[in-house]
């Protein structure tokens, strides 16, 4: 493959995974229609050919589908929810380690996010977030929740008024989410009324301009996400019969 074509390749897959990580937080919603491929390439800054190679992969694995002719373009699926025996899968695959080391990246975007908001947030920012908990408090199923969930920390960096940090945050909640909430509530691992409390003390402290307060609250919620991963790795490890 000549250089070109590889980081053509390269470009590609970057430019799926980001379109994946956007479905699974809930960024990109069940049915929404893609823009069109001049255009998603543009906003992307590719060629149409490099687009279309990243959209063939989500296709593949079942994130869109495609319609051709007058009226088509890709459409997402319901992929973003992530089954009980993937979730135990990918969970038993992960090292200790590696879940310590991702909860470490996550909690330390969402502290200086929460702490940020405190300082930085506004009163439209205050009631976005407040939104958002309540879209949390009220989802039923354990997807809403998932993406629920992740959109209330990507409101954290929105309302901490920082570009990068709400950029990571997308990214690590693409990573952590699928880990956390099961497509099955009899698989649950991450308490629902635990996260609807953490969510409320973090918001609590960001209104009244605790940076502190809002920073501590923020890690208390990213510690109780890490230690339930960890926990059901453990588990699922524990539980492999002796080969």
């Amino acid at each position: 493959m000549r250089t070109n074509e590889a980081n053509g390749a390269d470009r590609a897959d970057q430019i799926a995974h980001q379109l994946e990580t956007a479905i699974a937080v809930g960024l990109i919603g069940y049915g929404e229609m893609l823009p069109a491929e001049r255009e998603l390439a543009a906003q992307f800054g590719v060629a149409v050919l490099t687009l279309r190679a990243a959209l063939a992969s989500l296709r593949d694995r079942g994130f869109i589908q495609t319609r051709r002719g007058r009226g088509g373009g890709s459409v997402v699926c319901d992929a973003g929810v992530v089954t009980e025996a993937e979730r135990r899968r990918r969970l038993r695959e992960r090292s200790t380690e590696d879940l310590r080391d991702l909860g470490d990246l996550s909690d330390s975007i969402a502290t200086t996010a929460a702490r940020l908001a405190a300082a930085r947030s506004d009163h439209a920012d205050q009631t976005r977030l407040q939104n958002l908990a309540d879209s949390f408090r009220s989802a039923t199923t354990p997807q809403d929740r998932r993406k629920a969930d992740s959109r209330f920390h990507i409101g954290l960096a929105v309302a901490a008024q920082s570009n990068r940090l709400t950029t990571a945050t997308v990214q690590v909640q693409g990573e952590v989410a699928p880990l956390l909430w099961a497509s099955d509530p009899a698989g649950q691992l991450f308490e629902f009324e635990q996260a609807e409390r953490d969510h409320a003390a973090i918001l609590e402290a960001i209104v009244r301009g605790d940076e502190t307060a809002a920073e501590a609250a923020a890690l208390r919620h990213c510690l109780h996400e890490t230690e339930a991963m960890i926990n059901t790795h453990l588990d699922l490890v524990m539980s492999e019969p002796d080969s």
